[in-house]
This record gives structure tokens, C-alpha cells and sequence, in this order.
């Protein structure tokens, strides 16, 4: 496990992928924190600081972009993981510029998402 990364925030309204990836972030050591919405998200962020965020870039209520946004607004040595099953350049352009560490696109192939947190 990272040093600098301890805790997570995970924002994906897909419950079950979201149920699996804390089950395995907490199974490899992590302290998580789950949202299935921007709204949750932003209720979760009032009352914790966390060292990295995976957000999904779609969801039900606002973009996974305006979280990164307010999430770098708060603390900018947050580190943020956007995740995508509608890559593109256009999005990882995106993700890059309003300050996203690393884009990742669906199906995240767990190890591969540990190797990323690793080096972070």
C-alpha cells in the first residue's frame, strides 16, 4: 500500500462495481468510503478529507468532472482517478485538464487499478 494513499473515496452508481471494488480496496488494506451519486459524494466530502477519490464520469446527477473539480478546489494534493466505459480522447483530455491524475476505462481489471494507486 501507498504511503501517501490511505484513504479512498469512491463515487460509482453502479452499486454492484462499487460494492466490489471497496470490498477489494478495504480487503488490500484501505479505509473506503462509497457514493452512488454527486450529492452523496459532496456529504461525504464535508466531513473527511480523503487522499484519493475514484470517480465514475457519468452519473445520475452531475458529471464525474464537477466532483474532480470541487475536489481539487478543497485540497489539491487529492489524488483523483477518473474511471469510463466511454473513453476517449475527448473525455481523458478533459479529465487531464480539470486535474484528474490518471483515466481509467471500464472494466477496470482490478490489479491493474492497485498498480495505478501504488504509483501515485
Amino acid at each position: 500500500m501507498s504511503d501517501m494513499i490511505n484513504n479512498i473515496l469512491i463515487v460509482e452508481d453502479d452499486v454492484v462495481f462499487c460494492k466490489m471494488l471497496t470490498r477489494f480496496l478495504i480487503k488490500n488494506g484501505y479505509s473506503v468510503s462509497d457514493a452512488q451519486s454527486a450529492k452523496g459524494a459532496y456529504s461525504l466530502l464535508e466531513g473527511a478529507s480523503f487522499d484519493l477519490a475514484i470517480l465514475d464520469y457519468r452519473l445520475p446527477d452531475e458529471s464525474g468532472i464537477a466532483i474532480l473539480k470541487r475536489i481539487k478546489t478543497k485540497d489539491p494534493e487529492t489524488k483523483v482517478i477518473l474511471i469510463t466505459r466511454f473513453s476517449n480522447d475527448e473525455v481523458a483530455e478533459e479529465a487531464r485538464q480539470a486535474g484528474a491524475d490518471a483515466f481509467v476505462s471500464k472494466p477496470i481489471d482490478p490489479k491493474e487499478l492497485m498498480l495505478q494507486i501504488k504509483t501515485m
